[in-house]
């Protein structure tokens, strides 16, 4: 959370609110720094009773996410870090949001196997601005007018899935890993007798 904030409100303050908002960087940054409030905030709302949702749909969508923004802009876009925004927003957030899909989540057991193909919603939301918008960023690998521009679409979308699976295989190898499979339940002992 700290780390989306930081990088939307670094690159806010280079470039306006105007300036930044077009980019998908900054908004899946607002986005993720939204998100992650809620979830810290979650126990609130539940009375300390649970300190994450049943489902781990939200955490895995923003995952993907950022995977794609840091992906994205570090290899196609040849991006570099040297700017606070551009460390934050393509570097460390992404990360972060990994280590808390991998390491610190506890509901990612729960994931189904449908929910990769649905994690999509957030970079398709995107798409569809882009386009209504005209933002006209990116240069020539995402050109609405290039005649490759559906293909390289499509290729987004299933790199997007094919992250997805990746880490639902993650949390399905890690809940198969942190199981311990329980005995049988002791029997009843009678009064009196020692305990084992």
């Amino acid at each position: 959370m700290v780390f989306a904030f930081t990088g939307f409100g670094a690159a806010v303050a280079e470039a306006g609110l105007d300036g930044a908002m077009p980019g998908l960087s900054q908004q899946a940054s607002l986005l993720t720094g939204v998100a992650y409030l809620g979830l810290l905030a979650y126990p609130l709302f539940t009375g300390g009773r649970t300190h994450e949702p049943r489902s781990p749909w939200l955490r895995g969508a923003l995952a993907v996410l950022l995977l794609l923004v840091g992906v994205t802009f570090l290899t196609l876009m040849e991006g570099d870090l040297d700017e606070t925004w551009s460390l934050f927003e393509h570097l460390l957030t992404p990360l972060a949001v990994l280590a808390d899909w991998l390491f610190a989540g506890r509901n990612q057991a729960a994931v189904r196997w449908w929910h990769p193909l649905t994690w999509v919603a957030f970079p398709l939301a995107y798409l569809l601005y882009f386009l209504a918008a005209d933002v006209g960023l990116y240069g020539g690998f995402l050109d609405p007018h290039d005649s490759d521009f559906p293909l390289t679409v499509l290729g987004f979308l299933g790199a997007v899935v094919a992250a997805g699976y990746l880490l639902y295989g993650a949390a399905k190898l890690k809940a198969a890993v942190t199981t311990t499979p329980q005995g049988p339940p002791p029997y009843p002992q009678p009064p009196g007798y020692p305990p084992r």
